[in-house]
């Protein structure tokens, strides 16, 4: 994968308020151009699950989210417009904007396809590997997850990647007795929270990386239990089992796994009925690009 420049923020508009002292921040993180820059179901649900800010609330339909931080609220849109009110000044306003960035990070669209965190395990992968939104521009993507994740345990911020896998690990094992509640699209939101906390907090924009497929394993195993929800209750334990398998190879990066329960899908009946999409994308997952 070759890293190929694209367009990146559109020039910031720092505005004095009526008080003295507090300042109002425009973006376009994506240029100029009036398009769909996020995704809006995914920017909803990072919006939601980011560990930054309170008081979200969000709405799909408009493309629309604000959050609040130091009683400051930070409105983003799906064409990518961050708004930052009444900051202290210049310093608190951009990095407000470099904290709302980092968590909408994987609902990015890639070149006006995919988002981010659904591309890196399509079947086709992603064209490219976007930077924050904020920064602009693209990484290179010179290796596959497995390889990444080797490095990625020896980062100071590992133990907040493995307190959301342990989070996830509990919703997978309480669905089959459990099912589908009110309460577990915030449980998806709570363990989601650890692992944007790590891409938010670690500097290094090629190391924070790593986040994104893990949100993608999240996210999966989301889609996989909705897709589960749909089957005949016959079903359901042979097809729940495989995604968990699913999910526990690729957030592992075993590769061997992930090519045996490749050959298992082509095999066994136990998608018989479902969606195999979401397991198929947790296989892929394992030998994704990434920075």
């Amino acid at each position: 994968m070759t890293e190929t420049p694209v367009v990146g923020p559109d020039i910031i508009e720092i505005q004095p308020c009526t008080e003295e002292g507090l300042v109002t921040l425009e973006a376009k993180l994506g240029g100029k151009p009036e398009a769909e820059f996020f995704d809006p179901q995914l920017l909803c649900r990072y919006i939601n699950a980011t560990p930054f800010f309170t008081r979200q609330r969000c709405s799909a339909e408009m493309g629309y989210g604000v959050a609040e931080r130091s009683g400051r609220n930070v409105h983003a849109f799906k064409t990518g417009k961050v708004i930052v009110r009444r900051a202290e000044g210049r310093e608190m306003a951009l990095e407000h904007l470099k904290l709302i960035s980092r968590s909408l990070w994987p609902a990015l669209k890639v070149r006006g396809g995919e988002p981010l965190v659904l591309c890196i395990a399509s079947e086709r992968g992603c064209e490219a590997f976007p930077a924050p939104p904020a920064d602009g521009g693209e990484l290179p993507a010179l290796r596959t997850f497995a390889e990444a994740i080797v490095e990625a345990r020896r980062l100071p911020r590992w133990n907040q990647i493995e307190e959301g896998l342990t989070q996830l690990l509990a919703i997978a094992a309480a669905y089959p007795g459990a099912g589908v509640t009110k309460a577990t699209k915030d449980q998806f939101r709570k363990a989601e929270g650890p692992i944007i906390g790590f891409m938010v907090e670690t500097e290094d924009v090629k190391k924070a990386a790593i986040g994104i497929p893990f949100l993608s394993a999240s996210l999966l195993l989301d889609r996989a239990m909705q897709a589960c929800e749909k089957l005949a209750p016959d079903n359901k334990a042979a097809y729940w089992a495989l995604a968990v398998e699913a999910f526990e190879a690729a957030v592992a990066g075993s590769p061997g796994k992930a090519g045996f329960l490749k050959e298992r899908l082509g095999t066994e009946r136990a998608t018989a009925g479902a969606d195999p999409g979401p397991v198929l994308s947790l296989v892929r997952l394992v030998s994704s690009s990434v920075p």
